[in-house]
């Protein structure tokens, strides 16, 4: 709420004000209230900026800004506990029931008698598979009548996940046996051989492994020409496999970095340089079989994906703000780092860096309306233009001719490539187009699909940020998110069991949820934008296999800050290519199940043992 709106309304309610007798209407409060918490919020703000100005003031004089204390001042908007829970009910069979020494104190607290608790220590510790079993044993306890009343608290209190406990040993493959002898000094006289017990141990062995090759050496007197043996695959170069896969492997599945590397390899005694390591980092002469091994997989997720999720965030390169774009799905993750995160960029990521295509056809000038173009604009490009395919050069001659003045349009112009560009993209036959994106509700993302769906982790989260100071205001904040996530919930149960039947249902309790409005304006307004995307938030009841949320890209963009926080930045463009080559690998293998370093080897030494990612995605794809 605005100043402006806060004095009309108080301009308003004067009268009422004026004339008060004792009664002022319930509308009339909540409306004092709301404007209350406007103006409480707006002071809040304005402090903060007032600080902001008075420190910056400060360091005009050469003095110190406030100091900032940034560990435990901050909220979490973090939605993960309420997702989480609003899931909790796919996976019954991970929750169990328990009644521990601390979950009996914290029922204490809930205004449960201390006689109900004292008979219910029969039961502490004792662990229960499921809630029928649980409520069946406290009612042997307690009796039925307590039961029923306490239910809800005991099954809140009681409940855990289990863990997984499954024995790792059958898991373990053995290299190599040895038997234990006993000292048989100790032995009585009448003790015989009974049978060997296993006790499996794991262990590795980290060692240097220098080798001289003496390589034959022949001499043709005929021919004046010498002919010498080669040294094995992989032993290339005065390093041997171990060392060269080893360097990438230590980079980007142990994450470290160049200088940790050079110190790990001399610990061994390997008698190598900074540059060296560098180079097998970055080099495309050692890069270039990862590098083109991550453009062959996301190539084929491209063409069999029947949805992909996209997210960015922000990187350095070599002291230059850029982008990292993240796409991925069930089957791969892919990055992407490039200079803009605009429309034509995601564009040209969603073709795998194909050269620009444009066109203007119906489609064209649609998007020029959605885009706001003037229509004069429009008019004139409709009589300028053909229907024949613009490449990037043909492209930006027509639109100088169209704003001679080079400072003047340019937002129009960028709407116009943008809208050339989708249009030759939906069309696009030779390419595999991509129907369906899940992202955020960023803008640079809408148009490019025919079906764009939205993350309801970052609807949640939005709800989650207002931090109303009215008791009232905060109870309706937590009764609406309280509902959000059950319905969430409903729609996570139709994601893994699809029924026709329900479709309808979930759409009309949709409306309902978003219809409702509360006494916080703040809070109505979040309602109403959110139910105003109800088709991007509902793809999930026409296309199950889509996921309610972006964690899968957004997970991504986690791993890229972890790299930052070991390597802050990339320095070169060879660097940058194989920091996203091998990032992206790394990170498929893991959703394909495969060893990451096995692969790194066996592509070094070219075995030809793991088939390519690209190949395992088409197969998963297609089952």
């Amino acid at each position: 709420m605005t100043l402006r709106e806060i004095k009309k309304q108080l301009v308003e309610l004067q009268p009422e004000l004026t004339g008060f007798n004792g009664f002022v209407s319930s509308e009339t409060v909540n409306k004092l209230l709301a404007m209350f918490e406007s103006c409480f919020s707006a002071a809040a703000a304005s402090a903060e900026t007032i600080q902001q100005l008075k420190d910056e003031i400060n360091r005009l004089k050469g003095e110190n800004g406030k100091v900032e204390i940034k560990a435990g001042t901050g909220r979490s908007y973090s939605t993960e506990k309420e997702r989480k829970a609003a899931e909790s009910f796919l996976e019954p069979s991970e929750i169990g029931f328990r009644l521990t020494e601390g979950k009996l104190n914290a029922l204490g607290e809930t205004q449960i008698p201390k006689d109900v608790l004292d008979r219910l220590v029969v039961i502490k510790n004792k662990t229960f598979s499921s809630e029928d079993g649980f409520i069946e044993e406290v009612v042997k306890v307690i009796g039925k009548e307590q039961a029923d009343r306490y239910r809800e608290l005991l099954l809140k209190h009681g409940c855990y996940k289990k863990r997984n406990c499954k024995s790792k040993v059958a898991e373990i493959e053995i290299d190599r046996t040895e038997k234990c002898k006993i000292d048989k000094s100790i032995l009585p006289a009448d003790a015989y051989f009974l049978c060997y017990e296993d006790n499996v141990v794991q262990n590795i062995i980290i060692k240097r492994d220098n080798i001289m090759f003496r390589k034959e050496v022949y001499y043709s007197p005929l021919l004046h020409r010498t002919f010498m043996a080669e040294v094995p695959v992989g032993y290339e170069g005065g390093y041997g496999p171990g060392i060269k896969a080893e360097i990438p492997v230590m980079k980007y599945i142990n994450n470290m970095s160049e200088p940790r590397i050079l110190a790990a390899l001399q610990s061994l005694g390997v008698i190598t340089s900074p540059a060296y390591i560098s180079k097998r980092l970055t080099s495309p002469a050692y890069m270039q079989p990862f590098i083109d091994e991550k453009n062959d997989l996301f190539n084929a997720a491209l063409e069999v994906s029947s949805f992909l999720q996209i997210d960015d965030t922000g990187c350095r390169v070599n002291g230059t703000n850029q982008y990292v774009q993240i796409l991925c799905n069930n089957h791969f993750t892919a990055f992407f780092t490039v200079p803009h995160k605009d429309r034509l960029t995601v564009l040209d990521i969603l073709r795998n860096f194909e050269p620009r295509s444009f066109i203007f056809n119906d489609d064209t000038f649609q998007f020029l309306e959605m885009f706001n173009v003037g229509k004069k604009i429009i008019s004139k490009i409709r009589i300028l233009t053909d229907t024949e395919e613009y490449d990037e050069k043909r492209l930006n001659d027509f639109l100088d001719g169209l704003f001679p003045d080079s400072r003047k349009g340019k937002n129009t112009r960028s709407r116009i490539a943008e809208a050339a560009a989708i249009a030759h993209y939906h069309q696009d036959n030779e390419f595999g187009i991509v129907n369906i994106l899940v992202a955020d509700d960023a803008p640079q993302f809408k148009l490019l699909t025919s079906v764009l769906a939205l993350c309801w982790v970052h609807m949640g989260r939005h709800i989650k940020k207002l931090n109303p100071v009215i008791p009232q205001f905060k109870n309706e904040l937590e009764d609406f998110q309280n509902k959000f996530w059950i319905y969430y919930g409903k729609l996570r149960e139709f994601q893994k069991n699809p029924n026709g039947l329900r479709i309808k249902e979930l759409k009309d309790e949709f409306d309902k949820l978003f219809s409702i409005r509360t006494g916080y304006p703040e809070l109505n307004e979040r309602i109403e934008k959110i139910g105003n995307k109800k088709e991007n938030l509902l793809t999930v009841l026409k296309y199950p296999e889509v996921p309610l949320n972006n964690n899968g890209s957004e997970n991504g963009a986690r791993i890229q800050k972890r790299r930052e926080d070991v390597s802050l930045q990339t320095k070169s463009r060879d660097g940058t290519i194989s920091k996203d080559a091998m990032m992206s690998i790394v990170e498929t293998c893991r959703k394909l199940g495969i060893n990451s370093r096995d692969l790194i080897r066996d592509r070094i030494l070219r075995l030809g043992e793991i088939p390519k990612l690209a190949d395992i995605i088409r197969t998963r794809s297609s089952t």
